[in-house]
């Protein structure tokens, strides 16, 4: 009962954005224009020898990028005046909560998809070739924590008049430990170092955030959607 419950919400979540298209091609304009800007705002160099002032814009594009996703992330339901239905219907109001951390996840995928080539394109081609397996298994973890937290907090925010401005304040100190750790993994895998934490470590660290905050999602939004 759960999983078809949870497979047609997280249906419904796309459905509605391929109807709409409001979230992923808003998000992918962003992260484009954000790289645009960053490129020519360094004169057009090249940041081959920068390897980790590179991936520190990335990453950090991605985590402004994902807040327009999490924005929008219940508002269609709370605009079409559905949101007390869904409360209402006998499942697990957790399952909420897991919908739509897997729906802001496959639009991140999505996103980011288009958004690291171009990234590539534009700061790293003439660097060594990163290592792939690595790089997507950081992309995906990443993911993960930032649909766990965010999806908890918009449904914080959700029920608030000034979301826009609450959900980037409670959203953006949490997501600190994420682009941290994502940085240091993408550096490795362009230009890997010896010393201190290694990649695998790392790769820990964000597997462990991802299950803190999915287990925290999964117990707390139920009190979080209570009016």
């Amino acid at each position: 009962m759960n999983g078809r419950a949870l497979a047609a919400l997280v249906r419904k979540d796309i459905l509605i954005e391929l109807r709409g298209r409001e979230v992923v091609p808003s998000m992918a304009v962003f992260v484009g224009a954000a790289f645009v800007l960053f490129r020519f705002g360094l004169g057009g160099a090249n940041l081959a020898g920068g390897a980790r002032a590179a991936t520190g814009m990335l990453w950090v594009a991605i985590v402004f990028t994902s807040l327009l996703g999490l924005a929008r992330a219940f508002a269609h339901e709370r605009e079409s005046r559905v949101w007390d239905g869904l409360l209402a219907a006998p499942v697990d109001r957790a399952l909420l909560w897991l919908a739509r951390a897997c729906s802001t996840c496959l639009f991140l995928i999505a996103v980011q998809a288009v958004a690291l080539p171009v990234f590539w394109l534009f700061f790293l081609q003439e660097g060594p070739a990163p290592s792939y397996p690595v790089l997507v298994a950081a992309v995906l973890l990443a993911d993960v924590g930032i649909a766990c937290l965010g999806s908890l907090l918009a449904g914080l925010a959700s029920s608030v008049r000034a979301r826009e401005v609450l959900l980037p304040a409670l959203y953006l100190p949490f997501a600190i430990p994420v682009v941290l750790a994502a940085v240091r993994v993408t550096t490795d895998t362009i230009s890997p170092q010896t010393s201190g934490f290694g990649t695998l470590e790392r790769l820990g660290f964000l597997a462990l955030y991802d299950t803190v905050f999915a287990l925290l999602g999964w117990a707390l939004f139920e009190y979080v959607v209570e009016d």
